[in-house]
């Protein structure tokens, strides 16, 4: 049977439209899944670390990580949240165990005035090219193998380790990655991200809700274009920098909670790209809790009664991880280290001296 050349253009053209549709709907159902996979980091051979220069951990040959430390005593390394949002002074509830204990802490890869390797993508790279550069160098599995070098370059055979909120996350995962070389754990207000979806109200969820009704157009509005993960690549880091900032005031008129006495941070040290590697080491779906009992370490949970975050999150947390103990702030919201000082020492100090 001959096919008029008529025919075969048109043939060619509906397979490569069929092409064109299975690539895509193959990259849509990557981006669901999680690309970090746990047991995964405790088995890689790149795990030594350069050296310290000056103010920078440098945790391999093109990684620094910028640090500063309080304090005086044994070494505590503290994970800060955001995501992709640094840290830029002492937090007076770990100020307050100065006399026992060094706090140490970082801007993560990709955050602040560490090593931020990305600004704009090559147009000319497929999107699932991009995703899986982002991801690799960005990832969960990055930022746990980091924790990993860094408490080699602290010389500690056990870390204490204490995490807030998407912190928080990131301590628990390494605790169970690396289960020996943890002694204590501390869990500030953890991020609803253990099971996801968990069945609780997220967080833009949380936000619109207490929103006044004529912030809602508004808020829609960015809130689309924040989650559209297929068109982030064609923007660059500034304008995702001011995309992440634009979240701030909704989040503040919602919830009322910001960090009392703290410096600004300037919207350029946000970790934009960071942030987005992270959406991808998630997916959207996992559930990760059977891999926290792993853990060994005694693990502290706190959780502040006035967070926008319900209970149930840190229990969440409490039932995965075999040691832990929950104990709650009454008059805490997010972030108990800068706010509630007093009493969330009060709950430190007893629990790390055990």
């Amino acid at each position: 049977m001959r096919v008029s050349g008529k025919k075969m253009l048109l043939l060619l053209v509906v397979l490569v439209g069929l092409l064109f549709a299975i690539g895509g709907a193959v990259v849509w159902w990557m981006m669901q899944q999680p690309m970090f996979k746990p047991g995964t980091v405790a088995q890689r051979t790149d795990l030594t670390p350069v050296g310290i220069s000056d103010d920078f951990w440098e945790v391999a040959p093109d990684v620094k990580l910028k640090h500063f430390s309080t304090g005086e005593g044994r070494n505590i390394l503290f994970i800060h949240g955001g995501p992709g949002i640094p840290t830029m002074a002492s937090a007076p509830g770990f100020d307050l165990l100065a006399d026992e204990y060094r706090v140490n802490y970082y801007d993560q890869r990709g955050v602040g005035r560490s090593t931020r390797p990305f600004d704009r993508f090559p147009a000319e790279d497929s999107t699932w090219t991009k995703i899986q550069l982002l991801e690799s160098t960005l990832g969960i599995s990055q930022q746990l193998a980091d924790i990993e070098r860094i408490r080699k370059l602290l010389g500690d055979d056990k870390l204490i380790l204490m995490g807030h909120s998407y912190g928080a996350l990131l301590a628990s995962l390494y605790a169970a990655e690396f289960p020996e070389n943890v002694d204590k754990l501390v869990l500030l207000n953890p991020a609803d991200l253990l099971v996801f979806p968990s069945g609780n109200k997220g967080l833009f969820e949380n936000v619109r809700e207490r929103l006044p009704e004529r912030d809602h157009k508004a808020y829609d509005k960015w809130q689309r274009r924040y989650l559209d993960l297929g068109q982030v690549f064609k923007e660059d880091e500034a304008s995702l920098q001011q995309l992440d900032a634009d979240f701030l005031p909704y989040f503040i008129k919602a919830t009322g909670d910001t960090i009392k006495g703290a410096p600004p941070i300037s919207q350029d040290l946000f970790g934009s790209w960071y942030t987005r590697a992270q959406f991808f080491g998630l997916g959207r779906r996992h559930d990760w809790s059977s891999h926290m009992g792993n853990i060994t370490a005694d693990t502290l949970i706190i959780h502040g009664d006035k967070d926008f975050q319900p209970l149930a999150v840190s229990e969440i947390y409490e039932d995965a991880i075999p040691q832990a103990k929950l104990e709650r702030i009454e008059e805490a919201a997010h972030f108990p280290h800068f706010n509630n000082p007093e009493e969330l020492a009060g709950k430190l100090r007893p629990f790390l001296n055990k």
